[in-house]
């Protein structure tokens, strides 16, 4: 819920300023050629329609940061809603989720769900075949198959990530293929600083021959608990 209103005044705030009077140009940058499907006006094309929804399959693998051989692998399926602010910026809402893919071909018993609020800058907005790099925040949880909404909030972690994507698109249906990485942080609950540890003293004038008192040394440290993947996914998208 958080994302969708994060991204309700991103998308009013982008809509205003990219309607401003004079902020649509009329026709294709200078010395570009319009595509095939513009219609003779390359740029008031692709700004004609700016919506655009996506469907994606794909896999999603993800490790401990300092273990990368250690992953688990999901099939996974994306929704995506974008929304196109400037000839070549858009804003995405990006929403995904699977079930683990064991080595044998078969489901295991985990699946993972991650949203994200994105934005991707597009290179040669106009042409037929176009290109990104994206980069966006959201969260990711990882539970087990079933899992309650209340289970996979508490282990929902935050997520940061970069992309990059290769587009064919018509005039209003494209299909594409996105690679992206990302780097998940600790659970909230799991961001406390150690507590001091009770050490046992002698000497020193100790009462008793000795007493426990907390020292301000913590215990060895785990390794790190942040998580580091990637997700390659093919797609189709419809703009209109």
């Amino acid at each position: 819920m958080k994302l969708l209103a994060i991204a309700a005044v991103i998308l009013a705030s982008a809509s205003a300023y990219a309607q401003a009077p004079g902020e649509v140009p009329m026709g294709p940058p200078p010395g570009e050629t319009p595509c095939a499907y513009s219609g003779g006006g390359a740029q008031v094309a692709v700004m004609a329609n700016r919506w655009a929804v996506g469907l994606s399959a794909g896999s999603l693998s993800i490790a401990p940061k300092d273990s990368p051989d250690n992953k688990t692998e999901f099939a996974i399926g994306e929704l995506s809603i974008r929304y196109r602010a400037t000839y070549h910026l858009e804003v995405e809402l990006a929403l995904a989720g699977g079930q683990q893919k064991l080595q044998d071909g078969t489901q295991g018993d985990l699946e993972v769900n991650s949203g994200q609020l994105g934005l991707r800058y597009r290179f040669a907005a106009d042409r037929h075949w176009n290109w990104w790099l994206g980069g966006g925040l959201g969260g990711i949880s990882v539970t087990s198959v079933g899992a309650t909404d209340q289970e996979k909030k508490d282990a929902q972690r935050p997520l940061g990530s970069l992309s990059i994507g290769l587009e064919h698109r018509w005039s209003q249906f494209a299909l594409h293929a996105e690679l992206r990485g990302f780097g998940v942080g600790q659970r909230q609950q799991d961001a406390a600083p150690p507590k001091a540890m009770p050490v046992s003293t002698t000497g020193g004038g100790a009462p008793n021959g000795g007493m426990t008192t907390p020292q301000s040394y913590p215990p060895e440290q785990p390794a790190s608990p942040d998580l580091s993947g990637g997700m390659l996914t093919i797609g189709a998208s419809y703009y209109f």
